[in-house]
């Protein structure tokens, strides 16, 4: 299903604002907040695989990313 151009802009802030959220994280700040859809969620260093979990789902979402998933990578023994 195509995405409207509004529901695609509305995704597009709410990835900005949650990557602007991790970056938060990763220069140390305690907490982050983004808003999704009308409910505020803190995100915490201990729980920042969920916000990259979060960013993982709006980029596929978008078509930024091939699945909401990470993939496996293959081993090759030889």
């Amino acid at each position: 299903m195509a995405l409207t151009p509004e529901r695609r802009a509305a995704l597009a802030a709410q990835l900005e604002k949650a990557r602007a959220a991790e970056f938060k994280l990763e220069t140390g700040s305690l907490t982050a907040s983004v808003s999704y859809e009308g409910e505020q969620v803190t995100f915490s260093a201990a729980n920042r695989a969920s916000l990259r979990a979060f960013i993982r789902r709006l980029e596929a979402q978008l078509g930024q990313r091939a699945s909401g998933r990470a993939r496996s990578r293959g081993v090759t023994f030889g």
